[in-house]
């Protein structure tokens, strides 16, 4: 039997084609124009709001990407870090220290400060009606 077993891994190792022999396939690196189209200019289709939000990220205010607040060195209740929002709440991430992998995610209501747990306070206030 295991004679048997040996003789048929030979021959079906003999009729195995070698891998340098198949033809490899070359992966694209780049689409050309040429090939599949040209893709039409993405302000020419937009209307309202999108058009609004790409005519704006064209004239450099980025308003609609999430932006980065720095903390106070110090802040205090009476102090606090000023967060502009459009609505009665927001969701805000602090990292409470420069090199910590952990973003502590808490909801801030407007007018009332709320503390985070390193110490720090934050306050919504309301935003500008144009940054919309």
């Amino acid at each position: 039997m295991a004679q048997l077993a040996k003789t048929a891994v030979a021959a079906l190792s003999k009729k195995l084609v070698a891998p340098a022999a198949v033809a490899r396939r070359t992966l694209a690196t780049e689409a050309s124009p040429e090939d599949y189209g040209y893709y039409p200019d993405p302000l020419e289709h937009a209307t309202g709001r999108e058009k609004k939000m790409l005519l704006a990220r064209l004239a450099g205010d980025d308003r609609y990407e999430p932006k980065v607040y720095y903390r106070a060195e110090a802040s205090t209740k009476q102090k606090p870090n000023l967060v502009p929002s459009h609505y009665d709440f927001r969701i805000i991430g602090c990292m409470c220290e420069q090199d910590s992998g952990h973003v502590n995610f808490m909801t801030i209501r407007k007018g009332d400060p709320k503390r985070c747990e390193c110490g720090h306070w934050f306050k919504g206030v309301d935003a500008d009606p144009e940054s919309i």
